[in-house]
């Protein structure tokens, strides 16, 4: 395992799921539609409707802002190409990063998506 100033840090995939799935759809739910078809003869007059119903399982909804922003908070992280001389702690390497840098991991570590191993 890699360490920064003497911690372990790891992207919590389920805090992740949570943070981006919206609460409605946690659990899934029957979703009923109505379709209504009207059928008419070859002079265009109305002899009948039929109603058709579909039920099926709602599945997962993604926040899509969310997903976005998260998504962007990680290729910041990712892609920083600066070396983090930690031998002082974490705080002090932190402190000399860019400041989208520091709003990515600030911002992963507040909903938490990134977490410390212990």
């Amino acid at each position: 395992m890699l360490e920064i100033g003497g911690i372990y840090y790891m992207f919590d995939l389920a805090a992740m799921d949570k943070l981006l799935t919206q609460d409605h759809t946690l659990d899934s739910k029957l979703v009923e539609e109505k379709e209504y078809k009207k059928i008419y003869d070859e002079h265009d007059k109305l002899i009948g409707s039929e109603e058709i119903v579909k039920e099926y399982f709602k599945g997962k909804e993604i926040d899509g802002p969310k997903y976005d922003a998260i998504r962007m908070f990680f290729e910041v992280i990712l892609t920083y190409n600066e070396e983090l001389d930690d031998d002082l702690g974490i705080d002090r390497a932190l402190s000399k990063t860019n400041l989208p840098f520091k709003l990515a991991f600030n911002t992963l570590i507040e909903y938490g998506i990134i977490k410390e191993i212990e």
